[in-house]
């Protein structure tokens, strides 16, 4: 194809209009992120836990930001949500991962080697 062809290909003008689109949703998608952080940092403080559904939104939420910037950046030609199923949490992510224990510090400080003069 030449590019006056490209120029006039109502798909490529269609493509463009999508990636306005999604860029759009991905920016307030962004902020609304901000806000279940907030939200949950707020639940851990006064309860301790996560809210739990909260937390299995924000799975499918980072998913489907993973999906619109693949096809904002043409790594992928599906459209997402709306235009397919929004993106379920993998069972695997629903698991909280097992965290590394810390080691704790000994209250002693270690004994200083004399210099010798």
């Amino acid at each position: 194809m030449t590019v006056k062809e490209n120029v006039k290909n109502p798909d490529v003008w269609l493509r463009g209009l999508f990636i306005l689109v999604f860029g759009v949703i991905l920016y307030f998608t962004v902020i609304l992120v901000w806000l279940v952080v907030v939200f949950q940092f707020i639940t851990k403080l006064l309860t301790g836990e996560l809210n739990r559904q909260v937390a299995d939104f924000n799975g499918g939420l980072l998913r489907y930001i993973s999906l619109m910037l693949g096809y904002i950046t043409f790594q992928a030609d599906d459209k997402p949500f709306p235009f397919s199923p929004w993106p379920e949490q993998a069972a695997a992510e629903t698991a909280p991962a097992p965290r590394p224990r810390a080691r704790r510090r000994s209250s002693r400080t270690p004994a200083r080697k004399k210099e010798s003069e």
